[in-house]
């Protein structure tokens, strides 16, 4: 059982893996005004404050490239529908893997956590599609700004959070590099939340790091039952 627990897991990293790298192009590559801190227009889009920064991403209404921004950014939140399951479920395997490993009650937090995660992910989605077209009404969009930063933080903080928990799971068994690997995602989450222009791009990136290093756990976890199974049916 934990085998196919740990395969599944596997599946699950990789396809998250592999739908991460398909979405990214699927947003907008530019800015309409070059970004200070943020490396492309979705980050930026997240962590919108003001009505400015949606001008600096999509442009004026004068702007002859800011319908193909808004069309793109469309086509990226149709992706990301699929993505934000995959990544979650991706979550929830690992940590139910986890769970059925050791027992400890604390791995189905983790579950709980990504849940969350996936839920606030479709909540800003939605925020987001609104925002796209609300560009020329200042007031409307102020007033979802103040609802995209809730949400966009509740999926955040519950990858974060993740992210910790899962560094103490791997530093309890015995996986201290890649425990070192899944750290930073927590750490980074309050610069962040402070400062986004100057970390939330470094956050997300680090929250990356955190993926891996859950899939290399997997890798070698299948890999350990898988001997141990092969050793016990020898016997």
């Amino acid at each position: 059982m934990i085998k196919r627990t740990w395969a599944i897991t596997i599946l699950a990293g990789l396809m998250t893996l592999a739908t991460a790298l398909w979405l990214g192009p699927q947003f907008p590559q530019d800015f309409a005004t070059p970004s200070e801190g943020f490396r492309d227009p979705i980050m930026a889009f997240e962590f919108a404050e003001n009505h400015d920064d949606l001008v600096a991403i999509f442009g004026a209404v004068d702007n002859p490239a800011r319908v193909e921004r808004q069309a793109a950014m469309d086509k990226g939140h149709d992706g990301d529908r699929y993505f934000l399951i995959i990544y979650s479920f991706f979550i929830v395997a690992f940590f139910l893997a986890l769970y059925r490993e050791s027992g400890h009650r604390l791995f189905q937090g983790g579950i709980l956590l990504a849940l969350v995660a996936g839920i606030a992910d479709i909540w800003e989605n939605a925020v987001l599609r609104d925002l796209t077209y609300m560009l020329d009404d200042v007031g409307a969009a102020n007033a979802l700004l103040i609802e995209l930063h809730s949400a966009t933080w509740a999926k955040w903080f519950a990858l974060a959070l993740g992210s910790g928990l899962a560094s103490f799971a791997l530093y309890r068994n015995k996986h201290q590099i890649l425990a070192l690997l899944a750290l930073p995602g927590f750490l980074s989450a309050l610069p962040a939340f402070l400062d986004p222009k100057a970390y939330a791009t470094l956050f997300a990136d680090l929250i990356g790091l955190w993926f891996i290093a859950m899939l290399i756990t997997a890798i070698l976890n299948f890999r350990r039952a898988s001997a141990e199974a092969a050793l016990k049916d020898s016997h």
